[in-house]
């Protein structure tokens, strides 16, 4: 057993496209076997009118077997009708009844969180004079220790997150709760203003409203203080760059499998290269295969990094209808636009397949290229990204996470995707490195786990493995190239 659970990303938990498809051709097999039934009548009439004139014994029994076939296939024809329409039938209830239980859920999480936001606005004044009552000497405290000392102050809050915070942020709990939140963002503040608008207008989401609502508050905040946070910038051409040491031995083998389009996702880190392309030249035409890193700056201001918490913020906005509501930059995400840039430098044409790869942050880089008719992608793959919420429709989308990775809950539960793919896992009881807030997000696991990928025998699976091998035809790549882009300071 591999621990992988496998399901569509479609919007039924039941194969309901497969037991329409059973029902069709039940329904042909009835009409062929009422076919037979009525060759068997015709033949039965000439064998009686054969034994009328000639009564001979095997006229005779022909007549009787040949009503007999009549009978089997006419009862064999009725049954397979009747199961083609029951199956259809099924079908069509099941998604009705899927579709009610999941707008009711959707309504108590709604009504939940207004109620909980009402509740919340009652308690912040005499919680905030509480807290400052209690944490005001510890407050104080902190910020002593933090002037006199600052490398004893990182370590003693590193050793309390990693006793107290690690468990509670792996906890599968917990990211479920913090899914349930970045979908119910605006029913909470709709609750906590008494604002019965921003409650109705929810419903009309079909992405998490909360990083647009943040990217809000920010660009007020900043209108009147002057701040950049969050705010997106223009970035650079990319430049082509060295790649890791790892690859200095030359062109590596073509892509086998999941695994190794996991071990060939540049590292993220500041000043390293955001993207690798691969080009597989095939007797159509070139190929590509591109991979994206996942974010180097965690800051809330933009600096020189394209792959920043600003640019994750406006990528998940940016597949939301909140995005336009609140009349937040139309421009794409940094991460987005390295990306993009990259492929254009490296050769790649309109028109051309290709395959995304991405981490974290680029999982949601390489969904939302996907998502994109404009580009070439055929299929793309997402390891610990926020990709739920990015309408890929068809296009094959294989999504790994880990139930203990909170990062992919930030997108919250997603809209449908026919092509998508979704593998999870649970990793158990983990050991965080030092600074690793979020073991279940680091691309070692999930390294891990693209080799259990390779070895399961889900049809989906092996499915989506054939359409790689397929892409990569047994060749080397022609190139390997690696790029990076800056931002540009306003």
């Amino acid at each position: 057993m591999s621990g992988l659970d496998v399901r569509s990303g479609g919007p039924h938990s039941v194969e309901t496209e497969s037991l329409i498809a059973e029902a069709v051709r039940l329904s042909a097999v009835a009409h062929l076997v009422d076919g037979w039934a009525a060759r068997a009548a015709a033949l039965r009439v000439e064998a009686e009118t054969v034994a009328t004139s000639d009564p001979a014994d095997r006229a005779r029994g022909a007549a009787i077997d040949l009503d007999t076939a009549q009978a089997g296939f006419g009862s064999a024809g009725r049954a397979a009708s009747v199961l083609s329409a029951s199956l259809g039938l099924s079908a069509t209830r099941y998604v009705m009844a899927e579709g009610l239980v999941a707008g009711l859920a959707e309504a108590g999480r709604r009504v939940a969180a207004g109620l909980l936001g009402v509740a919340a606005s009652g308690m912040v004044l005499p919680a905030a004079s509480a807290a400052a009552i209690a944490l005001g000497p510890v407050a104080v405290g902190s910020i002593l220790a933090h002037i006199s000392d600052p490398d004893r102050y990182d370590e003693a809050v590193h050793a309390v997150l990693a006793e107290h915070g690690l468990p509670i942020l792996s906890d599968p709990a917990f990211v479920e709760l913090v899914r349930s939140a970045a979908d119910q963002a605006d029913e909470f503040l709709a609750g906590f203003f008494r604002a019965q608008g921003l409650f109705a207008a929810g419903s009309g989401f079909d992405a998490p409203e909360n990083a647009g609502i943040v990217l809000a508050a920010a660009g007020v905040v900043g209108l009147m203080a002057g701040s950049r946070s969050l705010r997106e910038t223009a970035v650079t051409e990319p430049r082509s760059v060295r790649g890791p040491r790892t690859d200095a031995s030359g062109v590596p083998a073509p892509v086998r499998g999941i695994a190794d389009l996991a071990d060939r996702i540049p590292p993220s880190a500041a000043g390293g290269p955001q993207v690798r392309i691969e080009r597989y030249d095939s007797a159509g035409g070139a190929r590509w295969i591109v991979y994206s890193a996942g974010t180097a700056d965690f800051a809330m201001t933009p600096a020189t990094e394209p792959y920043d918490m600003t640019a994750n913020l406006h990528a998940i906005a940016g597949a939301s209808v909140v995005h336009d509501l609140i009349g937040l930059p139309s421009e794409a995400a940094a991460s987005e636009r390295t990306l993009r840039s990259a492929m254009a430098e490296a050769g790649v044409r309109a028109g051309d397949p290709v395959i995304v790869v991405g981490h974290s942050a680029g999982g949601m880089v390489a969904a939302n290229a996907a998502a994109d008719p404009d580009l070439g992608v055929v299929a793309a793959v997402s390891f610990g990204g926020p990709v739920a919420q990015v309408a890929t429709g068809d296009t094959p989308l294989l999504s790994v996470t880990h139930r203990e990775d909170l990062v992919p809950a930030t997108a919250g539960s997603g809209v449908a995707a026919g092509g998508r793919i979704e593998v999870g896992r649970s990793l158990g009881a983990l050991v965080a490195a030092p600074g690793d807030a979020v073991p279940a997000h680091a691309m070692v696991r999930y390294r891990e786990t693209a080799r259990l990928i390779d070895r399961d025998d889900d049809p989906k699976l092996a499915e989506f493995r054939d359409l790689l091998s397929d892409f990569t035809e047994g060749t080397a790549p022609a190139a390997v190239s690696y790029w990076r882009s800056e931002r540009v300071p306003e």
